[in-house]
């Protein structure tokens, strides 16, 4: 927590960084997507253009509302000499995992592929800027100190910055009265984690722990050609079923290895954190939560109080996680078929038809009861959380990311709720617009006398406009 308002904010979220670095689960990707090169371009111009204009010459605070980069979502690996943890036969089948000499390699090539960027983040600070960078759902793996200081050590090399103008931050930031961010993964119960202040696995405390959609991308989305990360609230069990026959039996038989492999993970993840070596991680997270607010002059009744808005995690029940795979459904047609070849095998034709009606509306009373806890865009929740949020952490803007859909709306008569949308998008195959594309929409917050002025702006090649709500904001 600062109150410091020498600077103004300028406040930019999802920018994954490294998501296309994809080639060890799929070898025929392209070298570098098109849609990584147009957000490479548009982040070198705004970090220009800001680093050149300043509001009221004060200096800007840079804050990146977590995913800067896409640990998570990368699939690469490295040569044995190159890491120190031996790899798990799942990172040697889907990539370097959570661990911190993993991290410090895709960290490497992240600065790599994009130079670029870095060396105008570099530039930025090296004017007088400083940085805040939070940790978001595919970025957890900054909780390892010794990617921290690397990340700093390697944009000192590009330009002259000192340690004090980059920060790192574990769950949110708070300006009193002016500002709240955290990245918002934490009021969605497919991408929150148990212990966001220590986010290891309890069984291996050198790894970071995996949530349901991590699992869901690393061993489903990344090998399949042709499956898009985003969307994926859209899709119903037919959706798929149609995607999979696009595959042929081949492709077919492989998406489901994958996907059976997924949920035995998932499965592995509910025994762990229910398991006694849990308790481990949950007291060296009440710790850090401890220490969080004596660093930060935070009542520990205050963060608790924070940490109770948040949603557990879907890997917390075994029926959360078979309903989020599908696997209820797949069950119930299953269920369905036994059912009937029963009835028909045993009752005459006059009993068996009423009887299967009767069976089939239950089994589908039954399905749409169970697809109600089935809600993958989190946008709502989001936007519930916030309201609690400004109770506890009162701020002219309460600011979150994670949903990658822009929005603006007030949360009380003093507060407005902010989402900070997308800098990225995934290529389609064919060529049409993404069903999530790029927004690269970003918030600006100003001094004003009696509070704060803030506005969503998007970036265009003629710079900056305020940004419409129902406008087309994709480049």
């Amino acid at each position: 927590m600062t109150a410091a308002r020498s600077h103004n904010l300028l406040v930019l979220s999802d920018l994954h960084l490294g998501s296309d670095l994809v080639h060890h689960a799929r070898p025929d990707a392209p070298e570098r997507s098109r849609a990584s090169e147009r957000c490479d371009r548009d982040l070198v111009a705004v970090l220009d253009w800001y680093r050149e204009h300043r509001l009221g010459d004060r200096s800007w605070r840079l804050i990146i509302g977590g995913d800067f980069i896409d640990f998570t979502g990368m699939s690469v690996m490295r040569e044995a000499s190159e890491i120190e943890t031996a790899l798990t036969p799942e990172e040697r089948q889907h990539g370097l995992g959570g661990t911190r000499d993993h991290t410090l390699a895709k960290l490497g090539l992240v600065m790599s592929r994009h130079a670029a960027v870095m060396q105008s983040l570099a530039n930025f600070a090296a004017a007088g800027n400083s940085l805040v960078i939070l940790r978001g759902n595919h970025d957890i793996d900054w909780h390892w100190r010794r990617v921290q200081r690397a990340f700093r050590l390697e944009l000192s090399r590009l330009a002259p910055i000192a340690v004090s103008q980059i920060d790192f931050a574990p769950w949110f930031y708070y300006e009193e009265g002016r500002i709240y961010i955290e990245h918002g993964h934490q009021y969605d119960a497919y991408c929150s984690c148990d212990h966001f202040l220590y986010p290891v696995r309890p069984g291996d405390a050198r790894r970071t722990t995996s949530s349901l959609s991590d699992v869901l991308v690393r061993y489903v989305v990344r090998p399949t050609r042709g499956m898009s990360e985003t969307g994926h609230d859209q899709q119903g069990l037919l959706d798929y079923v149609e995607f999979a026959a696009r595959l042929g039996a081949l492709g077919l038989l492989a998406l489901l290895a994958r996907f059976a492999r997924a949920s035995a993970a998932l499965v592995f993840i509910w025994r762990e954190h229910m398991g006694p070596r849990a308790r481990r991680v949950r007291q060296r997270h009440e710790r850090n939560l401890r220490a969080f607010g004596l660093a930060h002059h935070l009542s520990l009744e205050r963060l608790q109080a924070l940490t109770r808005l948040q949603r557990f995690p879907v890997t917390h029940s075994l029926r959360a996680i078979l309903t989020s795979v599908m696997l209820d459904k797949l069950l119930l047609v299953a269920a369905a078929a036994a059912l009937g070849w029963a009835l028909f095998a045993t009752l005459s034709w006059p009993l068996a038809l009423p009887a299967a009606a009767v069976a089939g509306v239950l089994l589908l009373l039954i399905g749409r009861a169970w697809q109600k806890s089935r809600t993958l865009e989190p946008s709502a929740a989001l936007r519930e959380g916030s309201k609690g949020v400004v109770g506890l952490f009162p701020a002219a803007f309460i600011v979150m990311g994670h949903t990658h859909l822009p929005e603006v709306r007030a949360t009380t008569a003093d507060s407005t709720y902010v989402n900070l949308g997308t800098w990225i998008e995934e290529d389609t195959p064919n060529g049409a617009r993404s069903s999530l594309p790029s927004t690269r929409t970003h918030l600006v917050v100003g001094s004003a006398e009696g509070g704060a002025s803030g506005e969503l702006r998007v970036w265009s090649e003629d710079g900056p406009r305020r940004f419409e709500p129902h406008a087309n904001v994709a480049t």
